[in-house]
């Protein structure tokens, strides 16, 4: 695709190229080169973006538009997660960019939108060549796994307060 300001703009404003300052002509130069490698993608409402469970290789700006993400039960039924819009400067499906990756939600177009798609295998190509975007960016995504894992660790340790209560009758 090709950058323009406002595309350029829009990254900067994702938490995943947030490092990345357009006041520094060099990193203005790694977004341009981030731009090429993004490929447009239309959903209309209903549609589904990612499925969870599935393998996938791409991440997904949500350029237009808003989104539900949802999450099986064990009983396979979905409950809703949250409802995002392009307003809140989202992305998903970032750990594609890391290892292909078994989606761990899915994603609905809760209204037409336009989507960017980043494809891991080629953005992992341009960090071979640019190391200073593969750094900013997979710190990115490595800070977002550890706060994901701090919460899940705390919720564990949640559930297994309430269990040790349940079982000794408290």
């Amino acid at each position: 695709m090709e950058y323009t300001a406002e595309l350029i703009n829009k990254l900067t404003k994702l938490e995943i190229f947030s490092d990345l300052k357009i006041t520094k002509p060099e990193h203005e130069e790694l977004l341009k080169k981030v731009c090429e490698l993004l490929e447009p993608v239309k959903f209309s409402e209903g549609d589904l973006i990612i499925k969870e469970g599935e393998v996938g290789d791409s991440l997904y700006i949500l350029y237009e538009g808003s989104v539900q993400v949802r999450r099986n039960t064990p009983s396979n039924d979905q409950f809703a997660v949250v409802n995002l819009t392009t307003e809140q400067n989202v992305f998903f499906g970032e750990v594609a960019l890391v290892d292909k990756d078994t989606r761990s939600a899915s994603v609905y177009a809760l209204t037409p939108c336009n989507t960017l798609k980043l494809d891991g295998g080629r953005f992992k190509l341009l960090c071979d060549q640019e190391p200073v975007l593969g750094y900013y960016v997979m710190k990115k995504i490595a800070q977002r796994i550890a706060a994901a894992l701090r919460r899940s660790n705390k919720d564990l340790m949640i559930l297994y307060a309430a269990l040790i209560d349940e079982v000794h009758g408290e």
